[in-house]
């Protein structure tokens, strides 16, 4: 451990979540991954792992495992070695909850009330001397735990993403807002936080009266190196043939977790009208993404529209190194989200030079600038018209490619690292 360098303490639960449940790859697990990656390049600091999350153990150690990025010896266990044994009884039998055999409930209840107990025990008297080592505990997501808070020698920092849940807590489940809650409470006079958007610190700043707004920097997002402008008619006639796309024919493309607050109910609603009134034969609407809470909703509107039926295409998740050739055929992509924290599909799709129809509201504007069109996430008819005027103007299409790719490098993961960096060391001095 080198003494010249600051010695950061990086949690990376959500990215064992993420190894353990495919539906946990979102945009947190992707912009931890990417931070953690940027993080171990930096010459200026020590980068240590750990998992404050004690159900993701397992996962995190799949991650380091399989993965190039980290190595095993980065990570060091804010847990005691009773505790890593004891998880891991707790975990065997967790995972044997299927079985329904009473002998299993007992020891289940039993070992669980013994696990949570030992933990609280465990933290407390194992970090005190743990954590002289270190200077700095950043978690990219989950709640500042309670022994990290108490300790001041420490500094701490946390990355929020979005006050979504507060602005609409309807499209949350109890379990997300009971988490949120708990992330928004171990924020303390202490806490130094990064923000993805300018439009979430002035939402924390807003909604937190007593917090510091200096102690809070803006770490815009970046879109990875694998998203690029393919023009490689081949590997994009593959891939459509891959997700059962037609060959010969044009499509709209929207991606994000199926769920009511990424409105795509009303984009299904501006496509289908748009194919109505025009009667274009040769236009679909690709969805991709995975199912996300309250789905239902999103699958009902589509089993209503039965003329729409061999028009919209659903592939469920897609891996990243199939996207760019999806996102570079697309005629446009269209996001009209009700709130966003930053909107990484909308600059990954940019990168990869399409035209871009997304949402006049909340950080998406601070993101898109001039490079796209945004209109009222509620007006359909807008989007329907956009959606034409693209698909009809092969000029206007051109030049929406091209300011995509030019605003698209405004931003950077190396930028969003090197604010990072930038909010350690003001948190030292």
């Amino acid at each position: 451990m080198n003494k010249n360098k600051i010695k950061i303490i990086y949690d990376i639960s959500t990215l064992g979540a993420g190894y353990m449940y495919e539906r946990a790859r979102t945009g947190v697990f992707r912009v931890a991954e990417n931070l953690l990656i940027g993080l171990n390049k930096l010459k200026q600091i020590d980068l240590f792992l750990s998992c404050i999350e004690k159900f993701y153990y397992n996962g995190v150690f799949k991650y380091i495992e399989e993965s190039n990025n980290v190595r095993m010896g980065q990570f060091i266990s804010l847990k005691s070695v009773f505790f890593l044994n004891l998880n891991k009884l707790h975990y065997g039998l967790i995972n044997t909850s299927k079985n329904k055999n009473i002998f299993f409930r007992v020891p289940r209840k039993v070992l669980t009330k013994l696990y949570v107990n030992m933990s609280k025990v465990t933290d407390n008297i194992y970090l005190n001397s743990k954590l002289k080592k270190y200077n700095i505990f950043h978690s990219p997501f989950l709640p500042i735990p309670e022994f990290i808070n108490k300790n001041k020698k420490i500094k701490k920092v946390l990355t929020v993403y979005d006050l979504i849940p507060i602005i609409y807590p309807q499209f949350f489940t109890k379990e997300i807002l009971s988490l949120f809650n708990d992330i928004i409470k171990s924020i303390s006079q202490d806490t130094w936080i990064t923000c993805i958007s300018h439009s979430t610190k002035n939402d924390l700043c807003s909604q937190i009266k007593n917090i510091d707004p200096d102690k809070i920097i803006v770490t815009p997002l970046g879109a990875s190196e694998n998203f690029y402008y393919c023009k490689d008619g081949k590997k994009i006639n593959e891939i459509k043939k891959k997700y059962n796309i037609p060959l010969n024919s044009t499509y709209v493309l929207s991606l994000c977790t199926l769920e009511p607050r990424k409105n795509i109910i009303s984009v299904i609603k501006a496509f289908s009208q748009l194919i109505e009134q025009e009667k274009i034969e040769d236009l679909f609407l690709v969805l991709v993404g995975p199912k996300g809470w309250n789905y239902d909703s999103i699958f009902l509107e589509l089993k209503n529209n039965i003329r729409m039926k061999d028009k919209i295409i659903l592939t469920g998740f897609i891996p990243d190194e199939d996207l760019s050739p999806l996102y570079s055929g697309a005629s446009s992509f269209i996001f009209p989200s009700f709130y966003e924290g930053f909107g990484l599909p909308v600059l990954e799709a940019m990168k990869c030079g399409v035209p871009i129809i997304t949402s006049n509201t909340s950080s998406l504007p601070e993101l898109v600038g001039d490079a796209g069109v945004m209109v009222d996430p509620e007006d359909i008819d807008m989007q329907s018209q956009w959606i034409l005027n693209i698909y009809k103007d092969s000029k206007l299409k051109q030049k929406m490619s091209e300011k995509s790719i030019a605003r698209a490098k405004c931003f950077s993961w190396d930028i969003c690292i090197n604010k990072t960096l930038e909010l350690y060391k003001k948190s030292l001095s």
